[in-house]
């Protein structure tokens, strides 16, 4: 009876264990994906001034929208777009910006700017490493303003 009551504990433990080294839930195409958050960092701050990575763009904006993050917090932080974010499509051009949106639910559009033209519109936007360069103001369809993180993608490897 002991040795039964000890297989559910295993199971958690080993499969908690298997994903240990997987820091974001990237897809297997991500330039990220197995990596852990050391890996990431490591790779990251050869690269570029980096001082810290977080997950998924769907979470930092609803942490931004809720009011339990500021937005100033978040340039120069490596922002790593999971599955979920594959979600953002192309919407708009704004000068020499691409705007990605997302509708999270009725009352929710999450939205962030990418300082890059080669987006078409409608596209999805794709898993992977991107650096969080700033934070801008843009005025939305009815002259409101809005604030949006912008992005640049970042390459792990290559050129510099």
């Amino acid at each position: 009876m002991k040795a039964f009551s000890a297989l559910p504990l295993c199971l958690l433990l080993c499969t908690a264990d298997a994903h240990a080294n997987n820091y974001c839930d990237s897809p297997r195409w991500s330039i990220v994906h197995n990596k852990s958050y050391d890996e990431v960092m490591k790779i990251a701050t050869r690269r570029d001034k980096v001082r810290d990575a977080e997950c998924s763009f769907t979470d930092v904006i609803l942490r931004i929208q809720n009011q339990e993050a500021g937005i100033e917090r978040y340039p120069g932080i490596l922002l790593i777009a999971d599955a979920r974010d594959e979600r953002f499509i192309v919407t708009s051009r704004v000068g020499a910006y691409t705007i990605f949106s997302y509708r999270y639910n009725d009352k929710r559009l999450l939205q962030f700017a990418m300082k890059d033209l080669s987006w078409e519109e409608g596209e999805e936007f794709q898993a992977g490493a991107y650096k969080i360069t700033g934070v801008k103001e843009f005025k939305t369809t009815t002259g409101f303003p809005a604030q949006l993180l912008v992005v640049q993608t970042f390459q792990f490897y290559g050129p510099k």
